[in-house]
């Protein structure tokens, strides 16, 4: 090796941190617009003037706040010039024999355009967690719209209709969304297009993540209109495999177009006392709202008729610039690709530099054992030594965390590939993983077509360098044609690994994502990084990576800025007059400890918990006489085989939701309630459970529809925010560094039927 060799090796890695920095850089959301931007621009600033009422305080579904959200956006909307309703509905979503439903308030206001023409709609949820102010979710899309709506009367009007839909009743389960799509069957032919913009952070790129069926024409659209697009058919492909939902999920059943905009970052702030006016990101605000008003500008004079194309491919490259092509290109791409290899299999034959060895076509598994054991093993002794001083998203420290396991991880797989080479020859490696790597990309076209470009433009490239890197015999320049290939797929993969982890936070499952892409990175550029990383380098990596997991250890503690959640639940059982403290935490902190001792082990608690079998904390708590929930039965009569029994659910008390739950023996055929009917599959292990939001005063009719005449026992609890302080139950607040769960910091006063 000449001397000239680690000169070049620096001058190397300095290229790769470049590129990466580019690519990172590149997805960060455009400079925030302040309150003296042009009138027909939008601003973060002036959008987010709309906070100071929206985000006042907490304001879920229900309650007096969100009655003074709704009435603000009312006002506002009719400022703006819209013609706006209320629309009283009764939502209703299903998973599985989990029903949520509740009265919902839905804003509607129509903007006519000057043709009156298929409508564009834009939609956001007014409601807020319990938990959250709700800034970020979904102030953010509120304040994106009404922002877009000042904007859009500044500049020349549009010919189609503009349709605003501000949906209550999202967070405890798509209600206004889904009551509104019942109320309204004609939807799909008024509309055209929807755009949903939400939040499940407080800062990030505003990415378009989701998107209706037949997106090829949709995407483009976006490619072209939009000043600041960020969008990944990778992120479209693994969300729909995901039980995760927005307001879109019920218009999605609609059929018409649509794209759903969100940013993730900052998931400590996601409902959360964090989620506040003070930390949401202008910048992200910003270009949700920027592209938003593009695609209304556009779209609102097109016709919006025909727009159903096959679904597109689509990706981020150089910061915002959409690459985008149909899904039928991956088959000419992938063919293309195996083209390349057997033309560089038969060159390097030829010439006697390649030859196929069993070792080199196991490198590519061999590097993704290493990869994703060196992390996963490292993770589990950190999790296990930190235990609950971790910290919760991308927070500095897990940051920190991540990178140094990402550090450890990357020497681990150079460490394997560097013993396989000495063996087997750094070239016939590379050749063996890339044959794999390609079939790999031809599985993933199948199965998921819009994750596929992550493997085939890495996979390709990275064949392209195995057959230049033959035209010379030296292995520094074999090595150097190695960038032909590492700078596409540290293009493509440096964003991706940092998504993986802001969505999916510090776990198993993002780090096994990310050692996928590691060990791709690694697979199809592996001459390069085999001449880059001799044995020094590879220490010096270890050394590093051990190093920022310390700097994150230090830093991995709760604190006012970065708080862990706890729960905590004061249940009374009204049939017993008892109550308990019940908390859904692994094990007790030092707040929940004044409560709940020393002495609970996670086990189900179904007295106090309304028939429920899930694991909880839970030991006796003074009792504090609350009034119980009561069912009346209004009528009970048999039709043929099946007993209807008609219930009245009193909450009693100023209760926000009532919970009914049957035991899974009950064979329910249908329930019905405020003009809703749902069947019920007959066979099940589960009980059956409805929670009904935002109870009218006057209470609930149900009806139940049960196969036989036999008995039927059902719970009935009432849930109210707060925990109850009275001359017996008295506690101090809780730290700083602590902050409610979803769920938590309610009152829940149940009792037991049998009819």
């Amino acid at each position: 090796m000449t001397s000239s060799a680690p000169a070049l090796r620096v001058f190397s890695w300095l290229v790769i941190l470049l590129v990466a920095a580019v690519a990172l850089v590149g997805t960060r959301p455009p400079a925030a617009l302040g309150v003296n931007a042009a009138p027909e621009q939008f601003s973060a600033a002036r959008a987010i003037m709309h906070l100071a009422v929206i985000a006042a305080r907490p304001h879920p579904m229900g309650t007096q706040a969100n009655q003074e959200v709704r009435d603000y956006l009312v006002a506002t909307l009719t400022t703006l010039g819209g013609e706006v309703q209320i629309e009283n509905t009764v939502g209703m979503q299903t998973r599985g024999r989990i029903v949520r439903a509740g009265n919902a308030q839905n804003i509607v206001a129509r903007f006519p355009g000057s043709a009156n023409r298929r409508a564009i709609m834009l939609m956001a949820h007014y409601d807020s967690v319990p938990e959250a102010p709700g800034a970020a979710d979904d102030g953010a899309g509120l304040i994106s719209i009404l922002e877009l709506l000042r904007a859009l009367h500044a500049g020349s009007s549009i010919q189609n209709d503009l349709l605003v839909l501000f949906s209550d009743g999202e967070e405890p389960g798509l209600l206004g969304a889904s009551g509104f799509v019942a109320d309204h069957p004609d939807l799909a032919g008024r509309i055209g297009v929807v755009l949903n913009l939400e939040a499940r952070g407080i800062s990030g790129p505003a990415m378009m993540f989701e998107t209706s069926a037949e997106n090829g024409w949709l995407i483009p659209e976006l490619a072209r209109v939009a000043p600041h697009p960020m969008a990944s058919s990778l992120m479209y492909a693994a969300y729909k495999l995901m039980p995760n939902d927005t307001d879109l999920s019920a218009l999605r059943k609609t059929g018409i177009p649509a794209l759903n905009f969100a940013f993730t970052e900052t998931v400590e702030g996601y409902h959360s006392r964090l989620d506040t006016r003070e930390n949401l990101s202008a910048r992200s605000v910003q270009q949700m709202g920027t592209n938003a008003l593009a695609l209304v500008r556009r779209w609102g004079n097109l016709p919006l008729t025909n727009i159903r194309k096959p679904d597109d491919v689509y990706f981020n490259w150089l910061g915002h610039r959409l690459i985008v092509y149909p899904e039928w290109v991956v088959w000419p791409l992938a063919l293309a690709t195996f083209a390349l290899l057997a033309v560089a299999w038969v060159t390097g034959r030829r010439r006697g530099v390649l030859q196929l060895s069993v070792a080199g076509v196991m490198g590519f598994f061999v590097v993704l054992l290493a990869i994703a054991s060196g992390m996963l093993l490292l993770w589990m002794v950190i999790n296990f030594l930190l235990g609950n001083s971790l910290l919760e998203g991308d927070a500095p420290s897990n940051r920190l965390l991540f990178a140094g396991l990402v550090a450890i991880g990357f020497s681990a797989g150079a460490s394997a590939l560097k013993v396989l080479s000495s063996r087997v020859g750094s070239r016939h490696l590379h050749a063996g993983m890339l044959v794999v790597a390609a079939f790999v990309a031809t599985a993933v076209c199948f199965l998921l077509p819009g994750a596929s470009y992550v493997f085939q433009w890495p996979v390709f490239f990275g064949t392209a360098s195995l057959l230049v890197g033959m035209s010379g015999n030296s292995p520094k320049g074999y090595a150097i044609s190695g960038f032909i290939a590492a700078i596409p797929a540290i293009m493509i993969i440096s964003p991706l690994t940092y998504l993986f982890f802001a969505n999916l936070d510090l776990n198993l499952t993002s780090l096994l994502a990310v050692s996928l892409l590691l060990s791709l990175l690694l697979a199809v550029a592996w001459p390069l990084y085999d001449f880059l990383m001799p044995r020094g380098f590879l220490m010096a990596f270890v050394i590093a990576g051990l190093g920022l997991i310390a700097a994150g250890a230090s830093l991995s503690h709760p604190s006012a800025q970065h708080p862990r959640r706890d729960s905590l639940i004061y249940s009374v059982n009204a049939d017993q007059g008892k109550a308990e403290w019940v908390s859904y935490d692994e094990a007790a902190d030092r707040w929940t400890r004044h409560f709940l001792g020393l002495g609970p082990k996670p086990a189900p608690d179904p007295d106090f918990t309304a028939g429920s079998d899930r694991a909880c904390l839970a030991t006796e708590a003074p009792l504090v006489a609350l009034e119980g929930p009561v069912a009346t039965v209004i009528s009970d009569r048999a039709e043929g085989d099946v007993r209807v029994l008609r219930l009245h659910l009193d909450p009693a008390r100023d209760a926000l939701s009532l919970l009914v739950r049957l035991p899974a023996k009950t064979d329910l055929a249908s329930v019905a309630w405020g003009g809703r009917t749902q069947a019920v599959h007959a066979e099940s292990a589960h009980p059956w459970s409805l929670r009904y939001e935002a109870v009218p005063p006057e209470g609930l009719d149900l009806e139940l529809r049960v196969r036989g005449h036999g008995r039927v026992k059902l719970w009935l609890a009432s849930s109210t925010p707060g925990l109850p302080e009275s001359a017996t139950v008295k506690y101090e607040s809780r730290p700083v560094e602590l902050m409610p769960a979803p769920g938590s910091d309610v009152t829940l006063v149940t009792r037991q039927y049998d009819f």
